[in-house]
């Protein structure tokens, strides 16, 4: 069955989420990330930035119920393409926030049909803390009717510098268990990342490393590499290319810097690009 067009505006449910300090540590201990003040309660613990992507995931298994037209299995072929993450403000930890997801855009390509969907957290004084915009591609699935999208206000993307060579180069080593243990830190579980017989039942030789770590990563490394705090990050961006193998390595490349944005990516060692227009937005 095809993916509708008429599944735009959708919405894929909406949630409370509370969120501790316990779960904001476990996250940063599952990309991992050992910076000391993610897990600070002294003074008051930093939630890394990507964190939303944790309170999302149960909107993004609350989607598969949505009126998109794709049967169960056409759902377990969605892979996570594009990323985008806006936050107002930094996170805290312990506070409660009402999540809410929407489709706001469906599209066509050689592989398959895409998915967009806008994920909207306020707090109890209904300002907004975090938009993301998350994009799935369905292989092998069709888009019956024509490409569409919602209006949404979203910030511009500056333009990476041109450099004949990064900035500077980092490499991340990915152990073997890898994904399960960001699997349970994050409570973001999908069989793909953890289970060989699912793994190859979805196309894979084996599991993979989720690319929301392989980005989660990426973000710490290039902030180090810049020499910037993850607590100024409030933009989040990138685009998933290929995936990364567990008991592997990955380098991620700054490729270029300004005092409001860096601009980063993500190689596998066979040269192939697992993360590709990776973006930072700084505080000032």
């Amino acid at each position: 069955m095809p993916l509708h067009a008429q599944a735009l505006g959708e919405s894929a449910g909406t949630i409370e989420v509370r969120y501790d300090a316990r779960w904001t540590m476990a996250y940063a201990a599952g990309v991992p990330d050992e910076r000391r003040e993610l897990y600070d309660t002294v003074t008051g613990v930093v939630v890394h930035p990507l964190f939303p992507v944790a309170p999302e995931w149960e909107l993004i298994i609350a989607q598969r119920s949505a009126r998109t037209g794709m049967t169960d299995d056409e759902v377990r072929r969605g892979i996570h393409v594009g990323h985008d993450l806006h936050l107002a403000r930094p996170l805290r930890a312990g506070e409660q926030v009402r999540l809410d997801g929407r489709i706001i855009g469906v599209d066509r390509r050689r592989a398959g049909a895409t998915q967009e969907i806008l994920f909207t957290a306020t707090d109890a004084d209904g300002q907004v803390v975090w938009r993301t915009r998350f994009t799935s591609l369905f292989l092998g699935v069709e888009l019956e009717g024509e490409p569409a999208s919602l209006p949404l206000e979203w910030p511009e993307t500056p333009t990476a510098p041109s450099a004949a060579t990064p900035l500077a180069t980092a490499t991340s080593t990915v152990r073997s268990i890898d994904a399960h243990v960001y699997s349970e830190c994050a409570r973001i579980w999908n069989p793909i990342h953890t289970d060989m017989v699912a793994a190859q039942r979805a196309g894979l030789p084996a599991p993979i490393l989720h690319g929301t770590a392989t980005l989660a990563r990426s973000v710490g490394i290039a902030a180090a590499l810049a020499d910037v705090p993850l607590a100024s990050v409030r933009r989040v961006a990138g685009g998933f290319r290929t995936p990364v193998a567990l008991g592997s390595s990955f380098d991620v490349r700054l490729l270029g810097a300004t005092d409001q944005y860096l601009w980063f990516d993500a190689v596998n060692p066979d040269g192939t690009i697992a993360l590709t227009h990776g973006l930072l937005t700084l505080r000032g």
